[in-house]
C-alpha cells in the first residue's frame, strides 16, 4: 500500500497553482518534494485567526479531520505552521468543487443531482453515526469536492463540531444554507445538516438558492418564516424530498438514512453510472481546462467565452496582442469579483449574530 504524503515544513513542498483565495487564506495545488505526491495545501493566515479568536476552531478542524477515515471525506495528511501561516496538507481532488461545476452547468439533471446528493449523504451517515457524533454545519457546493471519477468528497470542517451536548447553540455557517433554529439561536443538532442537504438539492436542480436575496435581513426572514416555493417543472419526487428535508421543525426532518432511501434517490441514482467522469475518461485538472458539463455549449460562462475569444484571436494579425490582453484583463476582473464574494461570505460567519435581531 502506498504511503501517505508527508511534509514537515513549506520547504518540503513545491507549490504549483493557487486554487482559491478567501478572507483567511489560500488553497494551493502542491507536490511533496520527497515523493512527488499531489496534495491540496490550505494556507491559513495565523494573524487573522488570532485577531478573530478562531484558533480553537482551527485546532478543532484539524483534530476532527485527523480522526475521520471515509472515502467520501477529504483526508488530512499533515499540518505544520510557520511565523505567518498554518498549513493543512489535504487530499487533492482533481475535479474541482461542486460550486465550479454548478457555475458552468447552472443546474444538474435529476440523475447527476441525485448522485452527488447520495454521495454527500454517505459522508453524513458516517459522521452522524460516530460514537462521538460530528455535525458539519457548513455544507455548500464550495465544500464538496470531486475526484478523478467525479465522486463527491465532503471538505472544510472549519465549522464542524462534536455533538457533546443534546443541542449546540453556536451561530455559524453560511447564511443562505442556515437552518431556522441556527438563526433563532434555539439550539441545534445533526438535523441542521439535513436542512442544508435540502437547500443543496434545490440549488442543484434549479440553479437558484431557495431563500437567497440581496438583503441578509430578508434572507433570514425567508428561512425562518417563509415556506419553500418550487418551480412548476421540478421533478415531483425531488420536490417531495426537499420539502421533507427543509421542514422548519427539525424534529420533523428526514434523517440521513431516510433521505438516502427516498424514491427520488432510488429512481434517479441508478441511471447515473453511465454518465460518470470515469466513463468519459475523467476530468481535467481544474474548471478552466475545458467544457466538462452538459449545457455549457448552450449556456456559456465567462471562462468559456474567454476560451472562444482566445481561439478567434489566434486567427488575427496585428490586433492579436491587444485583444489577448483585453481578454486577460476581463478574466482577472471576474476572478477579483469571485474573491470579493467569497471574502464577504467568510465575514458573514463572524458577524451573523448581528442579524439575529431581524428575525427574533
Amino acid at each position: 500500500m502506498a504511503s501517505d504524503p508527508r511534509a514537515k515544513g513549506a520547504e518540503d513542498l513545491q507549490f504549483e497553482k493557487c486554487l482559491g483565495r478567501g478572507y483567511f487564506g489560500e488553497v494551493w495545488q502542491a507536490q511533496t518534494k520527497s515523493d512527488r505526491k499531489a496534495v491540496a495545501v490550505k494556507k491559513v493566515r495565523l494573524q487573522l485567526i488570532l485577531e478573530n479568536q478562531l484558533l480553537d476552531q482551527l485546532k478543532r478542524e484539524i483534530n476532527i479531520l485527523y480522526s475521520l477515515q471515509h472515502p467520501r471525506i477529504v483526508r488530512l495528511f499533515f499540518h505544520f505552521e510557520d511565523k505567518y501561516f498554518v498549513y493543512l496538507g489535504m487530499e487533492f481532488c482533481i475535479g474541482g468543487s461542486l460550486f465550479d461545476k454548478l457555475q458552468k452547468s447552472e443546474k444538474f439533471s435529476c440523475q447527476r443531482a441525485a448522485n452527488y446528493f447520495l454521495q454527500t449523504c454517505e459522508a453524513l451517515d458516517y459522521l452522524h453515526h460516530l460514537p462521538d457524533k460530528v455535525i458539519h454545519r457548513d455544507i455548500k457546493p464550495e465544500n464538496i469536492l470531486l475526484d478523478a471519477n467525479d465522486s463527491a468528497k465532503l471538505a472544510d470542517f472549519g465549522w464542524a463540531n462534536l455533538l457533546e451536548q443534546d443541542k449546540r447553540r453556536t451561530f455559524c455557517g453560511t447564511l443562505d444554507y442556515l437552518a431556522p433554529e441556527m438563526i433563532r439561536g434555539t439550539g441545534h443538532d445533526e438535523s441542521v445538516d439535513m436542512w442544508t442537504m435540502g437547500v443543496l438539492l434545490y440549488e442543484m436542480l434549479t440553479g437558484q438558492s431557495p431563500f437567497g436575496s440581496q438583503s441578509k435581513e430578508t434572507t433570514c426572514k425567508r428561512i425562518v418564516h417563509v415556506d419553500l416555493l418550487f418551480p412548476s417543472e421540478m421533478d415531483q419526487d425531488g420536490r417531495d424530498l426537499i420539502a421533507k428535508l427543509c421542514r422548519k421543525n427539525p424534529a420533523e426532518r428526514l434523517k440521513v438514512r431516510e433521505a438516502m432511501a427516498h424514491e427520488f434517490i432510488a429512481r434517479s441514482g441508478d441511471s447515473f453510472a453511465g454518465d460518470s467522469a470515469a466513463a468519459r475518461g475523467g476530468y481535467p485538472p481544474g474548471p478552466e481546462k475545458g467544457i466538462t458539463a452538459a449545457g455549457d455549449e448552450d449556456l456559456p460562462r465567462p471562462s468559456v467565452v474567454a476560451r472562444k475569444l482566445r481561439s478567434e484571436c489566434e486567427k488575427l494579425g496585428g490586433e492579436k496582442e491587444h485583444l489577448m490582453q483585453a481578454i486577460q484583463n476581463m478574466e482577472d476582473q471576474i476572478q477579483k469579483q469571485k474573491d470579493l464574494l467569497r471574502d464577504a461570505e467568510a465575514q458573514d460567519c463572524i458577524m451573523l449574530h448581528v442579524y439575529k435581531v431581524y428575525v427574533l
